[in-house]
């Protein structure tokens, strides 16, 4: 409502004025309104006009808000000026044959012919859409730094991973200046198909429907209620496939290889499973070893699981902070794997340590345009883990191949096993100070009981709010839900704040998350609370109108000592704070609730929403939380 009032200012400014003239007595003719009318009808068309062609150049979220705001006005007021001038037009196609036109008497003074004013308004108008678009498209490149980036020696990327990373996440952050200045410097073309094609020959082996019973762990239902519950289609809309779990902008860069050793019912070897149809496409005979997929062992599950994402399909739209939105989607979709496989008796077990440049070669992928980002072991549960990884130890050197997506390839080298560093030779980020507050310790959290499978097949992103507060035991439990039942994190480098703004029994602030002792340590109170947290969001509705929203951090100092590496550390840290989005999801469900994730804000006012220093802690995820609308 508040970007509404600031679109519409001119149009109440002129309302004002010609309100001022009726109480004075003075009240404009119908020609003045008309003019009036034209004249912010003309300034209103513009206006939209040159944010949808830098919205079509650049597509960033701000312009595209104010651009379909200023939408909505030229309408009013186009609709405005046909009313004014309806008699005009009703005349021109009702009049007869046009009289003779008066002839024209020469005075002697020279007439300027019409058409050079109306050569130069066109040009003038070609030349304003040309410098938007340009705007849009161009500006800001040079301070991008997709270059330096892009061009790292490689056979200094491990040494340099640190300085890497916090390169690209400066280079990607958010600004209000900076959002529409910045362009990448990479042509990401046009959308790629949302599923993977194959060829009509290749061989397909559907599988058993969604809600048939599972089996044991390692059957192929079990292995196809996984799947599903991780990357299947559970609703359709229009020409929109949504699925199980969250993306950003509905984009699905995931891909999901499944390597077959002993599934009942499932002929051993490599297949690719295709979401469009539920079916596992052939993609390889044999079954690759945990050496060609880059692992120390394998030998042990039933099946792996190899994820991928195709970063084309969200960089047309999202650029250089592609790879930030892959990972935490790709979080997402990991949480899912984890639930649906634990329902069906088995475990998916992360492989911290693989090197997905051999995975990658091993399926026959370009990681320029398709990177390997996880694999996962599928055992029963009653199974022992499989053995500790082997510590650290230097891989080959990076090969020497381009970075066709500028920094979204090079930070995907950055991150892989083979520019990994020990960590005790990266971290030098001075660890966050502990603030001595006096802790709210939370309402013991009451389990919800509901059956998980059916919670991921009916979530949904929840973007408008019911305006009712938030029950202080139902944030207690959501909280609570967020240890994922005693799962080892990914990255112990995270850090959870929540910003109040109707929470029952809660004083509106921010407060950091304490998970040992299940309690809120408060933070700051802005003065205006949900403005503030609607404006870091890039004035998002969703962030404004939440009752609670969740703020996913990186602690620096933990990430750089991560044990896999400072930059392999930021890939997981990604990937964990997709994990703690998607049981905020899950926990907002089994309570009753809504929820959304945010992956667009600005990365300065996030850090300044919750009181934490950039120079300490980068904010890496928002979800809202409130209660479901009527309906």
């Amino acid at each position: 409502m508040q970007k509404l009032l600031w679109v519409a200012l001119p149009l109440l400014a002129v309302l004002a004025l010609l309100a001022t003239q009726v109480l004075r007595r003075r009240a404009p003719s119908r020609h003045t309104l008309n003019v009036w009318s034209s004249l912010l009808l003309a300034a209103y068309v513009l206006t939209t006009a040159g944010l949808g062609l830098f919205w079509v150049a650049n597509q960033q979220l701000p312009v595209f808000d104010w651009h379909y705001l200023f939408g909505y006005i030229t309408l009013l007021l186009v609709v405005l000026h046909l009313l004014f001038n309806f008699r005009i037009v009703w005349r021109h196609f009702t009049r007869g044959r046009p009289a003779e036109p008066t002839p024209q008497v020469d005075d002697g003074q020279p007439h300027r012919p019409l058409l050079p004013r109306r050569t130069l308004a066109v040009a003038g108008a070609l030349l304003a859409s040309g410098g938007a678009y340009l705007l849009g498209l161009r500006h800001g490149r040079p301070e991008s730094g997709t270059q330096p980036v892009a061009a790292q020696n490689a056979a200094n990327a491990g040494a340099s991973a640190l300085a890497l990373i916090e390169r690209y996440h400066a280079m990607t952050s958010h600004s209000r200046a900076g959002v529409l200045l910045q362009a990448p410097a990479v042509n990401w073309g046009d959308a790629p198909p949302p599923f993977k094609p194959h060829a009509a020959t290749a061989p397909r082996l559907a599988l058993p429907a969604p809600g048939t019973a599972v089996g044991a762990p390692d059957s192929l239902a079990s292995l196809s209620a996984v799947l599903w519950h991780t990357a299947g289609i559970t609703e359709t809309r229009g020409p929109l496939k949504l699925r199980a779990s969250p993306s950003s902008g509905a984009l699905f860069s995931t891909e999901l290889y499944v390597a077959a050793r002993s599934v009942a019912g499932l002929a051993p070897g490599l297949w690719h499973y295709d979401a469009a149809t539920h079916t596992l496409v052939r993609w390889q005979d044999g079954v690759p070893t945990a050496d060609a997929l880059g692992a120390a062992s394998l030998h042990e599950a039933h099946a792996t699981i190899i994820a991928t994402a195709v970063f084309r399909r969200s960089g047309h739209k999202y650029r250089d902070r592609t790879y930030r939105y892959v990972l935490a989607d790709l979080g997402h979709a990991l949480e899912n794997l984890r639930v649906a496989a634990a329902a069906t008796g088995a475990q998916a077990h992360f492989i911290a340590r693989f090197d997905e440049s051999r995975a990658a070669t091993t399926l026959g992928l370009d990681e320029g345009e398709e990177g390997v980002l996880a694999l996962l072991a599928m055992l029963p549960a009653s199974q022992a883990p499989l053995l500790p990884e082997p510590p650290w130890q230097p891989l080959a050197t990076l090969s020497g191949h381009s970075a066709p997506l500028g920094v979204t390839s090079a930070m995907h080298r950055a991150t892989s096993l083979r520019a990994a560093v020990p960590p005790t030779a990266a971290s030098a980020v001075m660890a966050s100070p502990v603030l001595p507050v006096q802790a709210i310790v939370l309402p013991p959290a009451s389990p919800a009981r509901q059956n998980v499978l059916d919670l991921i097949a009916s979530r949904r992103s929840v973007r408008r709010f019911a305006p009712t507060p938030l029950p202080l035991q139902a944030l207690s439990g959501v909280l609570a839900g967020l240890a994922g039942h005693g799962t080892p994190p990914l990255s112990a480098a995270l850090r959870v704040s929540v910003v109040a703004h109707a929470v029952a029994g809660l004083a509106p602030g921010a407060y950091r998350y304490e998970p040992a002792r299940h309690a809120l340590l408060p933070r700051r109170t802005p003065a205006d609370l949900r403005a503030a947290a609607g404006a870091a969001a890039l004035d998002q509705d969703v962030i404004r109108d939440a009752a609670a929203v969740f703020v996913v951090s990186l602690d620096r100092a933990s990430v750089a000592a991560d044990p896999t590496g400072p930059a392999r550390g930021y890939r997981h840290a990604f990937l964990e704070a997709g994990r703690l989005g998607e049981r905020i999801y899950l926990e907002a469900g089994a309570h009753g609730l809504g929820a959304c994730a945010v992956g667009a804000f600005y990365d300065d006012e996030a850090a300044a929403l919750v009181a934490i220093d950039p120079a300490h802690e980068w904010v890496l995820h928002f979800v809202a939380l409130g209660a479901r609308p009527a309906g």
